[in-house]
């Protein structure tokens, strides 16, 4: 992943995170990321750059084949931005100055992290608001509390704002159109088993073991063949954002290299 941290040389972020690893039956491993920023889990740049980082070591790590995001905070996962930081007077000054460099650099993180190389799985175990539900947009599968819900509020007067890490291109991908109109423009929340409907989430657990399933899941993907996972959500990443006929195009050749190699090493046998 590009070095492009917010706050190079402060790790003060890693104080809003903890982190295991978590070890299967075939020795393949699971790198789990807690936010942990009471009372909200709100996302700042400090805790962006945490997750980042740590992403970023996961998966530069041979060891760990699949990467679960998840909260330590009882019943949230993430309220949204940091106000505090994002209504700041640091941040209002830079604002009037037209320095936007801040929020591009942390959409690209949140790119960064969507093409994450590994597969990636939020555990919502509860509140998922704004920023905190288009972090768990950046994630290939979503395993839910069945007391979640989830809302992108940014249009109601308190913010008067809109999303700004890719809230308004990531949910109609997800629920469709007029559903995501439904959500941003009246701030509508929605919980778990309407999220599930909609196909915003893919399985809902009892609230207690949101974590523990989400771990089976991932446990499930060290079982299969790592270089497919990868080759697959490269090309599901690239049809989000081309036509199907490039889509098509470029799976073929992501295939077709994939058959040189498996037939050259079987000959190699």
């Amino acid at each position: 992943m590009k070095d492009i941290r917010m706050n190079r040389g402060d790790n003060s972020g890693y104080n809003h995170i903890e982190f295991e690893e978590i070890k299967a039956e075939n020795g393949k491993a699971i790198g789990v990321i807690y936010m942990k920023k009471p009372p909200r889990n709100s996302i700042g740049s400090w805790l962006l750059d945490a997750i980042y980082d740590k992403m970023d070591q996961y998966e530069g790590d041979d060891s760990i084949g699949a990467i679960i995001i998840s909260s330590k905070l009882r019943g949230v996962f993430s309220d949204g931005a940091d106000r505090d930081e994002l209504f700041g007077s640091w941040i209002s000054g830079l604002v009037a100055e037209k320095n936007y460099e801040r929020f591009h650099r942390a959409h690209e993180m949140f790119v960064e992290i969507g093409n994450c190389k590994k597969p990636v799985i939020a555990a919502i175990n509860g509140v998922a608001i704004g920023a905190g539900l288009e972090l768990a947009l950046l994630c290939d599968l979503r395993i839910a509390s069945e007391l979640s819900f989830f809302s992108l509020p940014e249009a109601k007067p308190e913010l008067s704002i809109i999303p700004g890490l890719g809230g308004t291109q990531r949910l109609p991908r997800f629920i469709g159109t007029a559903r995501a109109k439904e959500m941003l423009f009246l701030g509508k929340m929605i919980r778990a088993e309407t999220a599930m409907e909609w196909g915003l989430v893919n399985q809902i657990a009892p609230h207690k073991e949101v974590l523990k399933q989400t771990i089976e899941i991932a446990k499930t993907l060290l079982e299969r063949d790592a270089k497919a996972i990868k080759e697959m959500k490269k090309c599901i990443n690239f049809a989000g954002e081309n036509d199907i006929l490039k889509g098509i195009e470029y799976e073929v050749c992501l295939f077709s290299e994939m058959m040189r190699l498996k037939l050259t090493n079987k000959n190699k046998q």
